[in-house]
């Protein structure tokens, strides 16, 4: 169930990201169209645990809502980031919106952090090979400080 969960979450941030979200109402009717079934109280507990604001009346990842950094690629991580899994001891598994990912790649190999090895991109997931586990932590610590909530 945890894994439904997770996937639904990674859905309602697809949604919000595609699509201009005004209610708990718009969202259970969008999954539905998505084929997930749910409550309003699901995804309720959702929004709160996805820490989603509301910005100009639809719902929002956190880090919409918040300044921006200066830095083009950083910022382009910070919009495009849905969600960020550990896989192994020097693989990150890097999800966003649909389009999105080869962009974030992108941005992810020109800040050219040391203990990044290279990425494979597709259409909405990337694969980051590190260097090691340290090396690994390191790189979530900073996907972490730019995608969380202040």
């Amino acid at each position: 169930m945890k894994g439904d969960r997770r996937q639904r979450q990674l859905k309602i941030l697809e949604l919000i990201s595609t699509h201009a979200v005004r209610t708990q109402e718009e969202l259970a009717d969008a999954l539905a169209r998505e084929g997930w079934s749910v409550t309003q109280s699901s995804v309720s507990r959702d929004i709160t645990a996805l820490h989603l604001v509301k910005v100009d009346g639809a719902y929002r990842p956190p880090a919409v809502a918040r300044r921006l950094p200066a830095d083009p690629d950083e910022q382009r991580i910070v919009e495009g980031v849905l969600a960020v899994e550990v896989a192994g001891d020097a693989l990150l598994v890097i999800h966003t919106p649909p389009g999105e990912a080869n962009r974030v790649g992108v941005a992810l190999d020109r800040l050219a952090w040391p203990e990044v090895l290279g990425n494979i991109s597709g259409d909405d997931t990337i694969f980051v090979a590190v260097r090691n586990p340290a090396g690994q932590r390191r790189v979530m610590t900073a996907l972490r400080r730019l995608t969380q909530p202040a």
